[in-house]
C-alpha cells in the first residue's frame, strides 16, 4: 500500500448520514430492534468513514478503513454464541445520468467471521482493492485509473447464524444505522499536517487572575474531529482559567499549519512563539484579559515528539 506524508482531508458525508447514525449500547432495547429480537448488532465506524483521494498529492490517501460490529443478543437468556456472520457488500455506480446497484438483492459475500462471542465486538476491514476486485467485472465504467471513484457509494450488510440455528438476515428486512454501513469516496486538498496528540506543559508567566503558579505542569490533549483541520483541545488555557475548571474549545487549522483559529471557551486567542521542533511557546488571552489580568504563557511540548509546523501561529497580537 502506498505511504505517503500526508494528512487527510475529512469527509464532508454528503447525505451518506443514514449509515453513519450509532446509538448507545447502553440504550439498545428489543424494542429498538423489532426486525429480529434473537440477535441485535450495533455499528460503529472508525476514524475514517470515507476512502479519500488527494488532489494535490494525485493519489488516494485513506485507502483502507474499519468498522466495528458488536454482536448484542435481546438478553442473556437468548445469549446463543453466534455461529457464523457473514458480511455483504453492494456498489451503487453513477455513469452519466446512469445509476446502477451492483450485487442485486443479495449482494456479494465480502467476508465470513466464524466463532464469536456473545456480546463481543469485532473489526470489519475494508480496502480499495477488496472492493475492486469484488466488482470490477460488474462496472460500466471500466476506465477507472484509481478503482473507485468520488460517485461510488458502498452498503455492507450482513447475515447472522447462531448455534441454534437462528438466522438474521439484515438485507431481507431491516433498515437503520445498525443494519448496515454506507461509505464513500471523497476528493480535495489535504493538509500536510497532523496537530492532534497529547501537549505536556509548563507555566512560564502568568497574569494575577489566572490560576495556578509559574512552574506548574500538566497536559492536554488535542483531537482531531475531521481531517480538513478541524480539532479540539480539552483545556485551551492550560489549567491555569480563573476557577480552575478546563476550557475546551475547538481549533481550526486554516491554513494548515500557519493559522490557528480559537471557537469558543470565550474568545481564548493564542500567541504561538519560539517554536523549537516538538516544543514552542503559547500565551492565552481572551475576551476579559484586559480587566481581570487573566493569561498565562506556557512551554508546550508534543509528547510524540513530532516538530511543529515551522510557520505554526495563532490569532493573538502580534
Amino acid at each position: 500500500m502506498k505511504k505517503i506524508k500526508y494528512i487527510p482531508l475529512l469527509i464532508s458525508l454528503i447525505g451518506l448520514a443514514i449509515g453513519f447514525n450509532s446509538c448507545d449500547e447502553e440504550n439498545l432495547s428489543k424494542e429498538d430492534f423489532e426486525w429480529k429480537a434473537e440477535a441485535m448488532t450495533l455499528v460503529m465506524p472508525g476514524e475514517y468513514r470515507n476512502f479519500f483521494y488527494a488532489t494535490n498529492a494525485d493519489a488516494f490517501i485513506v485507502e483502507e478503513l474499519d468498522f466495528n460490529i458488536s454482536v448484542l443478543p435481546a438478553s442473556a437468556n437468548d445469549a446463543d454464541a453466534v455461529d457464523k456472520l457473514e458480511v455483504y457488500a453492494f456498489l451503487q455506480e453513477t455513469d452519466g445520468d446512469v445509476q446502477v446497484m451492483h450485487g442485486g438483492e443479495s449482494g456479494k459475500l465480502f467476508k465470513t467471521y466464524v466463532d464469536i462471542p456473545d456480546f463481543s465486538e469485532f473489526q470489519v476491514h475494508v480496502t480499495i482493492d477488496e472492493l475492486y476486485e469484488l466488482f470490477k467485472d460488474d462496472l460500466l465504467n471500466k476506465n477507472r485509473p484509481n478503482k473507485l471513484v468520488s460517485t461510488d457509494l458502498i452498503e455492507f450488510k450482513w447475515v447472522i447464524t447462531d448455534k441454534s440455528g437462528k438466522v438474521t438476515d439484515t438485507r431481507m428486512d431491516c433498515s437503520g444505522s445498525n443494519c448496515q454501513y454506507i461509505l464513500g469516496v471523497d476528493t480535495g486538498f489535504a493538509c500536510p499536517n497532523d496537530l492532534s496528540g497529547v501537549l505536556n506543559y509548563e507555566v512560564l508567566e502568568k497574569g494575577s487572575g489566572a490560576t495556578g503558579s509559574v512552574g506548574q505542569t500538566g497536559s492536554v490533549e488535542i483531537t482531531r474531529v475531521s481531517l480538513s483541520g478541524d480539532y479540539t483541545i480539552d483545556d485551551c488555557q492550560f489549567g491555569t482559567s480563573y476557577n480552575g475548571n478546563k476550557f475546551g474549545c475547538k481549533i481550526k487549522d486554516k491554513d494548515c499549519g500557519s493559522l490557528l483559529d480559537l471557537d469558543g471557551a470565550d474568545g481564548t486567542e493564542w500567541e504561538i512563539t519560539n517554536i523549537n521542533g516538538p516544543t514552542c511557546d503559547i500565551t492565552w488571552t481572551y475576551s476579559y484579559t484586559d480587566g481581570y489580568d487573566e493569561w498565562a504563557k506556557v512551554r508546550v511540548t508534543r509528547a510524540d515528539g513530532q516538530d511543529w509546523p515551522i510557520d505554526l501561529k495563532g490569532e493573538g497580537p502580534y
